[in-house]
């Protein structure tokens, strides 16, 4: 059953599809999801001083802040996994959702833009990664 109300941001992750099984991102805090689309101006003489413009091309990204571990284990992608696709320049299909049946599932091929680590004296070593769509994201429903 869909998730009713205000959803807890703590439900919504960023998962990679392997071979079908979503496999989330090991020690995320925090991610976010963003869709654009590019305005072409087309102002001229005519515009009456108005700005002009038509839609043209759109594009997607999703981003994961969290906390660093060597290896996320076996059932989670860790920063080490993410490291590994970034420099293969692997093209992988990312997911964003809560993963519960009749919630919204965002998802598409991506490739992982960029990657930083922050290791601050006495405190939590963490990370953020970005991915970058490529193609048309699919907005679907999480099915049982």
């Amino acid at each position: 059953m869909a998730t009713a109300n205000v959803v807890n941001g703590t439900l919504i992750a960023i998962y990679k599809d392997v071979s079908g099984t979503l496999t989330k991102i090991a020690n995320a805090t925090s991610n976010d999801f963003d869709v654009t689309k590019d305005m072409i101006d087309v102002t001229n003489k005519d515009s009456a001083g108005w700005k002009e413009f038509i839609v043209g091309e759109g594009g997607w990204t999703m981003n994961i802040d969290g906390m660093f571990e060597e290896d996320g284990g076996v059932s989670q992608i860790s920063w080490k996994d993410i490291y590994t696709d970034l420099a293969a320049g692997t093209s992988i299909t990312a997911v964003m959702t809560s993963n519960v049946s009749g919630d919204i599932k965002l998802s598409g091929s991506a490739f992982f833009s960029n990657l930083t680590l922050s290791a601050p004296n006495n405190d939590v070593t963490t990370f953020t990664a970005s991915l970058q769509g490529t193609g048309a994201l699919t907005v679907s429903t999480v099915t049982p």
